[in-house]
């Protein structure tokens, strides 16, 4: 499986948007908007925000820190369809960062664009996950705890570089469609494919980050053993592609696992496999690397005021740096409502990288989140987010760290809430 690398003299974005609003058309039609009994919601949401960051680049000399301080804007509608038997999310967003005239290079204007939806039939069922990012490198490559404890651990990205140091551009693209068949009521087949490519918008100082295209096919048999606990096998296929000279990598991965439910707000999951990579450079053969193990360890609970996720994970993992790397990373989530009106957070991501093969690139990376949120009414409220990062980059002489708080103020008119079938299922 051989993918087209990219062309950086082309402007992608307008065909790619085109491209997304057709598959959520498309979905519109899978997903059987003629249904008597479906139901169209809006949500908007206008946020305005005050943002502060003592060393927005993470740089590890102090004489070289930027201390940014500004407002961020941003506007987004949540265009919702629910019917008994299926349901779909279109969010698209715009985003606008002013930290005044004399921090102008790191101004921007950000786009994103999100879709989420499903499917559920007799024997067949259809999912879709994507989403879209038009973005300033020194906010996107950084891996952020986020704090939604409801989402698949799967659907957690983790392909950020830790590369903050440029006031470029960077277009993200994530497409996953899933076909499950069920056998019968203790057996399904899962079909996946995922599509990822980043692009970086070309400059002479831009040398650490390499454009890159990463699909994976992944093919999974489920079987019940109990009402509690699941077993599943599955097989994997990764073509990766880099414009990094000698960054292609082809692999195949094979991992079992169990998921259980240990009580009805508690559930963990647990996968073990192996996952086999090799390394095609133009002009000479391809050479087989070391087989890298996986493992992944999920848990989530689920309270009537207090919510939490879990999950570790090594995995082999794409990277703007133009080459596959072997990753260990941890993320905790934990959400608590305190009266009705306000609730509290904290979260966590922490992961440290290995190049697999070539010029070694060690990196090291913890964030730690706090966020108090008030609902002063219906439609408005307040949020208080604290960020802490620390980073250690082998290459650079050590760490470096950076402290950021931002409060936002938001107005949400009609706010739909989240579906329960959207709630994490291991």
């Amino acid at each position: 499986m051989t993918v087209p690398l990219h062309d950086k003299n082309a402007k992608p974005t307008g065909s790619r948007l085109a491209i997304t609003a057709v598959l959520a058309v498309l979905s519109l039609s899978v997903f059987g908007v003629r249904d008597a009994s479906a139901d169209w919601q809006f949500d908007p949401v206008l946020r305005a925000a005050f943002d502060y960051d003592d060393n927005a680049t993470l740089s590890t000399r102090t004489d070289d820190e930027i201390e940014l301080s500004g407002y961020v804007a941003e506007a987004s509608l949540d265009m919702i369809y629910t019917s008994p038997t299926a349901y779909l999310s279109m969010r698209p967003i715009v985003r606008t960062r002013n930290y005044g005239e004399e921090n102008d290079t790191w101004n921007s204007d950000d786009q994103f664009f999100d879709l989420l939806g499903f499917w559920e039939g007799d024997k067949n069922s259809f999912r879709i996950f994507g989403d879209f990012s038009r973005e300033a490198i020194r906010t996107a490559e950084v891996a952020d705890a986020d704090l939604d404890t409801e989402i698949d651990p799967g659907d957690i990205a983790d392909d950020q570089t830790g590369f903050v140091s440029t006031s470029e551009r960077r277009n993200r693209y994530r497409l996953a469609p899933r076909w499950t068949y069920r056998f019968s009521n203790v057996s399904s087949l899962q079909t996946e494919i995922s599509y990822l490519t980043t692009s970086y918008d070309e400059t002479e100082d831009l040398v650490s980050l390499f454009d890159f295209t990463d699909i994976n096919l992944r093919t999974q048999y489920q079987r019940s053993i109990s009402e509690q606990t699941t077993t599943f096998f599955s097989l994997r296929a990764r073509d990766f592609n880099s414009d990094r000279f000698g960054g292609d990598r082809q692999s195949v991965e094979l991992s079992g696992g169990l998921s259980r439910r240990v009580s009805p707000t508690t559930q963990f999951r647990v996968q073990l496999g192996i996952e086999s990579v090799d390394q095609e450079d133009v002009g000479l053969p391809t050479t087989s690397i070391d087989p890298q193990p996986t493992f992944e360890l999920a848990l989530s609970r689920q309270l009537e005021t207090i919510r939490f996720l879990a999950q570790y994970r090594r995995r082999v993992n794409a990277s703007g740096r133009g080459v596959l790397t072997s990753r260990d990373e941890i993320n905790l989530r934990f959400t608590r409502d305190l009266t009705e009106r306000v609730s509290v957070g904290l979260g966590a991501r922490a992961y440290s990288t290995d190049t697999i093969s070539g010029i070694a690139n060690t990196q090291d990376y913890v964030q730690i989140r706090g966020q108090v949120v008030w609902r002063i009414s219906r439609s408005f409220s307040m949020q208080a987010d604290y960020r802490h990062v620390v980073i250690d980059r082998e290459q650079f002489d050590g760490a470096a760290d950076s402290t950021r708080f931002t409060l936002w103020l938001s107005w949400q008119p009609n706010p739909a809430g989240r579906d329960d079938r959207l709630k994490v299922q291991l």
